[in-house]
């Protein structure tokens, strides 16, 4: 028998009555001749002499409930703007894809009252997180994690995915109230905005559409031209202003470029290789290494010397070690790490036999070879092993390793063989394309 909800008793009702007590200070409907529950009577609850709202009205202008005249057209739901404080900016970063969450965290650690807005992804290509903060937008490019920076100008949800989007598309970038906001930041960290502003599209898009990418860039850079303060005009290349739109599927966001080339590229390499470490990623794995003044610190792969600018960046240390097999490399380190100040050794290091006491490394953060850097996958077995061995001996014990890793089934097959290390966590992110992991270790006390 199907559960029914008892009635509702009142003792000044009894239980044979269907009458609602009237609140005190107020007739019944029933006693006034009020239209009884279930029925709308604007004018019952309102004081004498308030004016009537009337009936409610769709966009259209037809009373709502109101049957839709006969071959009228059906009205596209309007686009959403979502609701957001106008008196604060909405900053964007981007990094490396699946670096969003290394780059929340540091977000979380290092402003003030960040709150995250949302967390959105371009296959391949960025990860993207929205968020508000009280920190000096200035202060948002030491973001080591993140590789660009913008101000958010536009958001819109519900984009259609026909012809109809692009003016959706066009309406929200046109009617947005975060404009002001966004030009102000603009300016106030160097941005130009001269009497004519040249200003340059660039346009990424997710999911499917029945409009072209291109189209999206023209609907974008029309509103610009019709709407924003002063006159703006589009060219291909050496912008005043860059205007970022990405489409999500159903969800617009146009922001202003506030960073240039030199934030992703943060590192002066003066000797580069091919396949070298992007900063953005040797930022997130020195920040999972938990950087401390007394770290005696290790890459035996260092290649460029990335992972070891990056180490001396973030703050204090009491030793840098870097090294690596190739003769070319050492050359590379010597040169590109020339401004690091402090203990720094540079050696010429085989990962798999290193000239470290037992314990003698208290953090080791390293980029090992990927499989197309090795000749077979027997030489890939014999690596990791090798180094995982090692890493077992010369770290010390409760000390932290940081390796990125293309093959993590092999790696996680020779960390499971070597009982002295424990996996702390794992962060896949792609590589130029190529889906690697990072993985956190701890170094056992046995």
């Amino acid at each position: 028998m199907p559960f029914q909800r008892p009635k509702r008793r009142s003792p000044e009702r009894g239980p044979q009555s269907n009458s609602r007590p009237a609140r005190p200070g107020r007739p019944s409907a029933r006693s006034t001749g009020a239209p009884s529950r279930g029925q709308r009577n604007d004018s019952a609850s309102r004081p004498t002499g308030a004016p009537s709202r009337g009936p409610r009205h769709d966009p259209a202008g037809r009373p709502t409930g109101a049957p839709t005249p006969a071959g009228a057209p059906r009205r596209r739901a309007f686009v959403h703007l979502p609701t957001v404080d106008m008196s604060r900016p909405l900053f964007a970063v981007q990094t490396q894809p699946g670096v969003g969450q290394l780059l929340l965290a540091e977000i979380n650690a290092t402003l003030q009252k960040p709150m995250l807005v949302a967390q959105r992804h371009v296959t391949q290509k960025d990860d993207m997180l929205l968020f508000h903060t009280d920190t000096n937008s200035k202060e948002l490019f030491n973001l080591r994690t993140a590789e660009d920076l913008f101000v958010v100008a536009a958001r819109a949800f519900n984009i259609a995915p026909d012809q109809g989007g692009l003016k959706q598309i066009h309406a929200s970038v046109k009617n947005s109230m975060l404009v002001p906001t966004a030009l102000r930041v603009f300016t106030l960290n160097g941005g130009r905005t001269p009497k004519v502003t040249t200003f340059r599209v660039v346009t990424r898009v997710t999911g499917k559409q029945d409009f072209a990418r291109k189209a999206v860039g023209i609907a974008v850079a029309d509103a610009v031209r019709d709407s924003w303060p002063g006159r703006w005009k589009l060219v291909e290349e050496e912008a005043d202003v860059e205007v970022w739109v990405t489409l999500f599927g159903s969800e617009i966001v146009v922001a202003i470029r506030l960073s240039t080339g030199g934030m992703r590229h943060r590192i002066n390499r003066i000797v580069d290789r091919p396949a070298a470490l992007r900063p953005a990623i040797a930022a997130a794995m020195v920040r999972l290494s938990n950087p401390q003044p007394n770290d005696v610190f290790l890459d035996a792969m260092a290649g460029t010397g990335t992972i070891i600018a990056e180490r001396a960046a973030v703050g204090p240390f009491e030793r840098l070690i870097a090294g690596d097999k190739s003769r070319e490399a050492v050359k590379a380190l010597s040169r590109n790490l020339a401004s690091v100040g402090g203990d720094l050794a540079i050696r010429r290091l085989d990962a798999t036999d290193l000239p470290f006491q037992p314990g003698e490394i208290n953090k080791l953060v390293t980029n090992l070879p990927f499989g197309k850097q090795v000749n077979n996958i027997d030489e890939l077995h014999q690596l990791y092993s090798g180094v995982c061995a090692e890493w077992a001996r010369i770290v010390a014990p409760g000390g932290i390793i940081v390796a990125l890793a293309a093959e993590i089934d092999v790696l996680r097959e020779k960390i499971n063989a070597t009982p002295e290390l424990r996996v702390r966590g794992t962060f896949p992110i792609a590589v130029l394309g190529q889906t690697a992991t990072i993985v956190q270790l701890e170094r056992r006390r046995m």
